[in-house]
């Protein structure tokens, strides 16, 4: 599970202010999406579910940033809320990589689709395809991996002042919110990476023969739902071809693109989000 990125509250001796409901309200649901991230799993289902959470959340951090308090920055928050705009450039970068890493899993998985549907009219160069499909699969898991090490690098424990007055309380649920995001996304990226996979073409064979007395049911075995599709290929490689094995990888090549529909789309609507609320927070700064 990725370490979660913790923000460290120090607060100063002033006199405590009535915080504003709405911010009260996101810290609420930042504080219940934080609680369920830890026993929720990576499957399809509840990484849509966090990515639901994820926009509800940002919709209410954009009305925060239209709050009357946001728009008038003392000097002594701007540096806050300057760091505040470095994270969120940083959070829409991991997005955006993490939305064009699905875009292109389900063009890999189309174009499968498509090698599958000719095999089962009698043509006879699966193997290659599913070896071309393969050698796509590691390329994009390559940049999966780069990613997850810059996202390792961004989790780091950060500081803010807290004087218990809105706009410090506002600076302190965006900064939390944007470090929740790259758990999420981080999380989210994981549904399509094969780290068990990556170190050799022998260790992926060795699991396949574990896995053929089953069929691939996978029945009991921690493995990701991109491992489970690797298996069926990777059978339909190296037994003779079967027409009832290629309509089996057939339907479950289907779902998984239906799943990465589901995702991308989600993760558009999240990216269009961090994109108004980094304009929200740089318009803040330049007009202060």
């Amino acid at each position: 599970m990725p370490n979660q990125m913790t923000t460290n509250h120090v607060r100063s001796t002033s006199l405590p202010t009535a915080t504003h409901p709405l911010i009260v309200n996101a810290e609420q649901q930042l504080q219940r999406l934080k609680s369920s991230e830890g026993t929720s799993t990576s499957s399809n289902s509840t990484i849509c579910q966090k990515l639901d959470g994820l926009k509800k959340l940002y919709d209410c951090v954009d009305g925060v940033l239209k709050l009357p308090i946001t728009q008038q920055v003392h000097e002594k928050h701007a540096k806050l809320l300057e760091q505040v705009s470095d994270v969120s450039l940083n959070v829409l970068d991991t997005c955006s990589i993490t939305k064009d890493a699905f875009s292109q899993m389900k063009e890999s998985v189309q174009l499968l689709e498509s090698s599958l549907r000719r095999a089962r009219g009698g043509e006879s160069n699966l193997s290659t395809q599913v070896d071309a499909y393969m050698a796509s699969n590691k390329k994009l898991n390559k940049v999966i991996c780069k990613c997850f090490k810059d996202l390792k690098q961004k989790e780091n424990n950060q500081s803010i002042v807290i004087e218990d007055s809105d706009f410090t309380s506002l600076i302190s649920l965006v900064k939390g919110v944007e470090g929740f995001s790259l758990i999420v996304l981080e999380s989210t990226l994981s549904f399509i990476s094969h780290p068990k996979m990556r170190s050799s073409r022998a260790s992926s064979w060795s699991l396949v023969k574990m896995l053929k007395p089953k069929r691939v049911s996978c029945e009991g075995i921690d493995i990701s739902e991109v491992e489970k599709i690797h298996m069926e290929l990777l059978l339909l490689r190296n037994e003779k071809i079967d027409q009832s094995q290629i309509l089996s990888a057939l339907k479950k090549l289907q779902a998984f693109e239906s799943s990465i529909q589901q995702v991308e789309e989600s993760l558009g609507a999240i990216f269009r989000l961090l994109l108004k609320n980094r304009v929200s927070i740089l318009n803040i700064l330049s007009t202060n």
